[in-house]
């Protein structure tokens, strides 16, 4: 897969200072210790209603800490690092010491925003619950998949998956579609990305196109346009394959998206939405739109969305 090296997320006025981000990480956290048995340790100073930030060792960063009767836990923030850690060994008074690091996030202050806070929450989150909370079997689902965050994406160290693109659509802007998503995944034990666009979540996207909002398509290409440049294969062709194939090379909504698409995605499209319109291409559409019935995984194959992207370029090809 191409990756393009010059893109870079800009910054906008949804960037969040560090002491914001950890005062949201907090808060998004309440639920999960307060069941977990653990509060937050309240430094000198903080008045009634502020996040317990406090400085870290020697002053240096930020630190949320909280406590409960088996283990202290701890978030550190330094240097673009958020380091998580847990303790379960107390000394002679009673106080938790040599924590262990259980994970680390990049929390950079030129680029966090809120899906940088959710990813991390999310994170510490599944953590403590899987140590300190005992499941419910009678009402326990199937554990979501992670996401990728955009800090790990940027750093090259993974790439965008089809269940990140699902989530954060359904978590920003298509909520509606957020428990068609959940039941996916709680049906199958896993995410069938094909499945679920096909079930709807693709034609919203095509009718926000339609509309041709520009606010509304500058959110939703911006979204589109940064998984693409850093997304798996698999998840490039749902991208143009499963869901702005569907526009079935109607010049209109072809036109509508060129402002807002970037030239990597753009020109991918626009070659799926011409092979589509032959006679090739409406033989794979009828494919795509009856998918084979589900079975659990075997050995790892091409996607029918890969295979079609690639039928596409060699149609392009004998051109």
């Amino acid at each position: 897969m191409k990756r393009s090296a010059a893109y870079k997320k800009p910054q906008t006025d949804s960037m969040l200072d560090i002491k914001e981000a950890l005062a949201k990480i907090h808060s998004s956290l309440a639920l999960t210790m307060k069941e977990a048995g653990f509060t937050a340790v309240i430094p000198e100073g903080i008045e009634k209603g502020e996040a317990p930030v406090a400085s870290g060792d020697n002053g240096i960063g930020y630190r949320l800490e909280y406590k409960s009767e088996a283990a202290g836990l701890r978030i550190d923030y330094f240097d673009t690092k958020l380091n998580f850690s847990i303790s379960t060994e107390v000394d002679g008074d009673g106080q938790f010491i040599n924590y262990d690091l259980v994970s680390v996030s990049l929390l950079d202050p030129e680029t966090t925003d809120q899906s940088d806070v959710n990813y991390i929450s999310g994170e510490i989150s599944d953590t403590v619950m899987a140590k300190f909370c005992k499941p419910d079997p009678a009402t326990q689902k199937v554990k979501a998949p992670k996401t990728v965050s955009k800090a790990a994406a940027r750093s090259g160290s993974v790439y965008y998956d089809s269940n990140t693109l699902a989530s954060r659509l359904t978590s920003s802007l298509y909520p509606e579609y957020r428990a068609q998503y959940n039941d996916n995944i709680n049906r199958y034990g896993e995410f069938l990305p094909e499945e679920f666009f096909a079930a709807g979540c693709a034609d919203a996207i095509i009718a926000t196109i339609r509309q041709n909002d520009p606010a509304k398509m500058k959110k939703l290409f911006n979204l589109l346009n940064e998984i693409y440049l850093d997304a798996t294969n698999e998840t490039q062709s749902l991208i143009v394959v499963s869901i702005l194939g569907k526009m079935d090379n109607d010049q209109t909504l072809l036109a509508n998206c060129v402002d807002y698409m970037c030239d990597d995605l753009l020109k991918p499209t626009i070659r799926v939405n011409k092979f589509f319109a032959t006679g090739a291409g409406k033989t794979a559409k009828e494919k795509l739109a009856n998918p084979p019935a589900y079975k659990p995984k075997k050995a790892k194959r091409p996607s029918i969305t890969e295979r079609m992207l690639s039928g596409a370029q060699n149609q392009q090809g004998r051109k």
